[in-house]
């Protein structure tokens, strides 16, 4: 039995402002907590496990919600605000930021967290991770994106850095024809089966919450706006249709994480 793990990134909607447009905080909030509400509806539906890596505030702004995700599912941080670079920080302004977000979220769970995954899939130091009591991080996409990702010779498999386990995005075999959010959305489903088939133990998919609202009427690239909402619920529905034999759960139940 393959185990498919169905991630959410759960973030202020600030993909606009990087392209240049504005969009109000207020709608950046609305536009996420409203996708939480449609992906939640879709995983009870089926009766599966999810992971659900949310920005500490996402979490202040929505507490009650993040608690209603935490009953069900997995909950793993993903950052303190999502616009936080790492890359323009040093060592010790990118640990208090990530440690802030993490001790925020846990006040609110009233769990401990071990997962996570970076803002934009960004290398982060696996020291920081470890300092903060962090096991495991889903930021490696082991594909190459000109301009974004260069991680084509990265292992495809769960293996370990530093003590912390690194669980990638799932790409296929060889060519490493990435299976994350865009291209779930943009390429047709077969395209996903492909992929999913040709990963022998696990399958790791990523999707943010946004994507489960229709944003066609923004001025946004085709590319980030297409197939989303309730094209994207339909869609999502018949993969897990599909593949309803398998064993969908959270990540930390997968790597056997208490």
């Amino acid at each position: 039995m393959k185990t498919i793990l169905l991630t959410f990134d759960v973030e202020e909607f600030d993909l606009p402002i990087e392209f240049g447009k504005d969009i109000s905080e207020d709608e950046q909030f609305e536009i996420s907590k409203n996708g939480v509400e449609e992906v939640l509806e879709l995983l009870n539906k089926n009766n599966i496990k999810a992971t659900f890596f949310v920005s500490a505030k996402f979490s202040e702004k929505y507490p009650e919600l993040i608690r209603e995700i935490s009953e069900d599912h997995e909950i793993g941080l993903h950052c303190l605000e999502h616009k936080d670079d790492y890359s323009k920080m040093g060592h010790d302004e990118a640990y208090e930021k990530i440690k802030t977000g993490k001790e925020i979220i846990e006040r609110i769970i009233d769990k401990k967290i071990i997962g996570f995954r970076s803002p934009r899939l960004q290398q982060i130091s696996y020291e920081i991770l470890n300092k903060i009591g962090i096991i495991y991080d889903s930021s490696l996409n082991p594909t190459y994106i000109p301009g974004r990702y260069n991680n084509f010779f990265s292992p495809r498999k769960v293996f370990s850095k530093n003590d912390i386990k690194i669980i990638p995005i799932s790409v296929s075999p060889i060519l490493r024809l990435p299976i994350f959010w865009l291209a779930f959305r943009n390429f047709p489903l077969f395209y996903s089966k492909y992929i999913t088939n040709r990963n022998k133990d696990f399958v790791c998919l990523v999707f943010h919450s946004w994507e489960f609202i229709n944003i066609e009427n923004m001025d946004l690239s085709r590319l980030i706006k297409r197939n989303t909402g309730k094209k994207l619920k339909k869609k999502l529905q018949k993969y897990i249709h599909y593949y309803k034999k398998e064993k969908f759960t959270t990540i930390s139940s997968y790597l056997m994480i208490s």
